[in-house]
């Protein structure tokens, strides 16, 4: 019932499994898959489209982590002035190693990424040589504007973990192991990683069994709100797994919350106005008397003293150019020496 968590059948997980494993065999053959590794990937076909994108972290019975898979991890510069940036990998190196990290990734500072992989071209060989991304949560709000569409739109964004967590080797494994699913707003299909065909069939049926629920439970919407749950290869056709009921009519999708009503509060060093503070850090200066902002108030140029109009000159009186044509120019007398 699709009100209800979506819980799906063994023996079905099982099939769509097997099929998995007959197209990867058939496209082994004729030699179109290319990849070091066939994801499995889980599609999400929704009715309705979220007003707000969410990113819904799964966690899997089985580890989806390569041991063929390299690793970059985006950190925080140590010293924003320094011009150098080894400092900054030796001492997440040491950071790792001594917290009992065993794999250690490769470490790209903030400030390596801004000056080496700048260009166009760098971005994206950056975004082909890794298998995963993760990042310091400190510089998660940064990376977007830095990496671009090779990375977001390609569904390569880095994965936050903190660098400053207990257990911190626990907290990089998870990264690894587990994923995520990014429900976007430009479309009704999201995709997520929930496995890969080099581990056994049992181990892919849990993951996507356990993907496919936890998916249901968070997602905008409801479960009410899936339409379709598919498996694919990245170069295959998509096997059905799960068909909901029912139009997007019967889905009720939270709405972009309302802007909040600020009140207009007197400050000290402003005479008969009032102060607007937004949640956003924007300041509005409304007058006390009519009520208006401070854009529409503010006097103009013209008024200011010094900034006015220029004064028009005063009228040229009547026959002034004729007397200045008619005047004779005498010229200087001869003196003979």
């Amino acid at each position: 019932m699709d009100c209800e968590i979506v819980v799906l059948d063994d023996a079905k997980v099982a099939k769509a499994v097997a099929a998995l494993r007959q197209l990867m065999s058939t496209a082994e053959g004729k030699n179109e898959l290319i990849e070091k590794v066939d994801e499995v990937e889980l599609q999400v076909c929704l009715k309705k489209i979220p007003q707000k994108e969410q990113t819904i972290k799964l966690k899997l019975p089985h580890s989806i982590k390569n041991t063929d898979a390299e690793v970059c991890l985006f950190v925080k510069d140590l010293d924003r002035t320094e011009r150098e940036y080894e400092a900054t990998i030796r001492h997440t190196q040491d950071l790792l190693k001594k917290r009992g990290v065993k794999s250690i990734p490769e470490i790209v500072p903030m400030k390596s990424l801004k000056t080496e992989y700048k260009p166009f071209e760098a971005k994206r060989n950056l975004s082909n040589a890794y298998d995963l991304f993760l990042c310091d949560i400190r510089i998660t709000h940064l990376l977007p504007s830095l990496l671009g569409k090779h990375f977001y739109g390609r569904k390569k964004a880095p994965i936050q973990v903190d660098l400053n967590a207990k257990d911190l080797a626990a907290e990089m494994e998870a990264a690894v192991s587990n994923s995520r699913c990014s429900i976007s707003t430009k479309g009704s299909v999201s995709t997520a990683i929930v496995a890969h065909m080099q581990m056994k069939d049992q181990a892919i049926a849990d993951n996507i069994i356990a993907s496919a629920r936890q998916i249901s439970e968070k997602v905008s919407g409801g479960p009410i709100n899936i339409k379709l749950l598919s498996l694919k290869l990245k170069s295959s056709a998509s096997v059905p797994l799960y068909l909901g009921t029912g139009g997007p009519q019967e889905v009720i999708v939270p709405k972009r919350k309302a802007p909040v009503d600020v009140e207009a509060e007197e400050i000290s060093t402003l005479f008969g106005a009032k102060v607007k503070v937004f949640p956003n850090g924007n300041i509005e200066v409304i007058n006390e008397g009519d009520g208006e902002t401070d854009s529409s108030s503010k006097p103009s140029l013209s008024k200011k003293k010094g900034l006015g109009k220029r004064k028009a000159a005063p009228p040229k009186q009547k026959g002034a150019k004729k007397k200045a044509k008619g005047r004779v120019v005498k010229k200087p007398k001869k003196i003979n020496v």
